[in-house]
């Protein structure tokens, strides 16, 4: 039983984070932390914690094997570092790091602390995502050839670090990152080069809205788009020579709902129905089954130092005006 701690009281951990981890039966939690003890006292007696503090009382609990970091993104980098310093697996909230040259450091340093690091990109684990590349290997839409991906919400309210750039806020941040994780995730190839467009918003000075395009080698292109002050959208879809498969919810899945993969192709339409599940609670099994037995099957590092490279090529070709290439730039 891996034993969590919590770094942050934030709203992702007491709506997800947490129930998952009461259900898990690989997992549990073992302390609760905050920066105001006060509130890290009423989050755990909320969750029916015994033991809460500060960070550094998370830090220095020898009964946590691991953390989970959902502070806002610009906190990201000191904590896991200390973490990584103080022999803490660490599961950490998207995006890791904002900053490529800062992945690729904590990764090197979680490899000498002998401690495993993975971005909690909880979508991943839905069954749907499995289904879609069984459908791709067995060619059922052809050769794919354009992703396309899209997360937009409303604008979040006042407050909210995501309006904050100095917590790290905005829509590439928070947002983008989910259709560029899916499209690696989905397309499979190696990405070759980079180009975005961010609009900032005159109010915050955030961005609120982002366009990415990664061209992979072998030719798949995707496009993705994110954005907040819009309606909501949260799919993606792959466009192969023989047909079209679109998800109906990719991203933030609700564990009571239920999904649909829609297949496009000459013959007709397929909608393939699929169950609900709580996808927290299968990232934290399979995060927890890789450390405790110790055999690192599943590459969490080098899949977050792919997808930092491609975010920081982006952000670099926003400012930059022109397309990254991603020979020598990638993890």
């Amino acid at each position: 039983m891996l034993r969590f701690g919590l770094i942050a009281c934030s709203s992702i951990a007491r709506r997800r984070f947490v129930p998952a981890l009461k259900r898990s039966a690989h997992a549990r939690l073992e302390r609760v932390g905050s920066r105001d003890p006060a509130r890290a006292e009423a989050f755990a007696r909320e969750v029916g914690c015994a033991k809460f503090g500060t960070y550094e009382e998370v830090l220095s609990d020898p009964e946590v094997d691991a953390v989970y970091i959902s502070t806002p993104i610009a906190q990201h980098d000191e904590w896991a570092q200390r973490a990584a310093e103080a022999g803490k697996h660490i599961l950490c909230e998207k995006t890791a790091f904002r900053s490529h040259a800062v992945a690729r450091e904590i990764v090197a340093l979680c490899a000498r602390r002998g401690v495993r690091l993975m971005e909690a990109f909880s979508f991943r684990y839905h069954p749907q995502h499995a289904l879609v590349q069984q459908l791709l290997g067995e060619g059922r839409i052809g050769t794919a050839k354009f992703f396309h991906g899209e997360l937009t919400f409303p604008r979040p309210a006042a407050g909210d670090f995501r309006l904050d750039p100095d917590r790290g806020g905005g829509a590439f941040y928070d947002a983008a990152c989910y259709p560029v994780a899916a499209a690696l995730m989905t397309l499979g190839a190696r990405p070759a080069a980079v180009s975005a467009q961010l609009h900032l918003e005159a109010e915050t000075g955030v961005d609120d809205a982002a366009a990415i395009t990664v061209v992979f080698e072998g030719g798949a292109v995707a496009q993705c788009v994110a954005g907040f002050g819009l309606h909501f959208r949260s799919r993606y879809s792959v466009l192969g020579t023989g047909g079209r498969i679109e998800l109906e919810r990719a991203y933030a899945i609700p564990p009571d709902r239920v999904t649909g993969v829609v297949v496009e192709t000459d013959p007709g339409t397929e909608r393939i129905e699929l169950p609900a599940v709580d996808v927290f609670e299968l990232m934290i099994g399979e995060f927890a089954t890789e450390v405790q037995s110790g055999r690192r099957e599943r590459d969490f590092e080098g899949r977050l130092l792919q997808q930092s490279a491609v975010m920081d090529a982006a952000l670099r070709s926003h400012r930059e005006g022109r397309i990254i290439p991603l020979n020598g730039y990638g993890a």
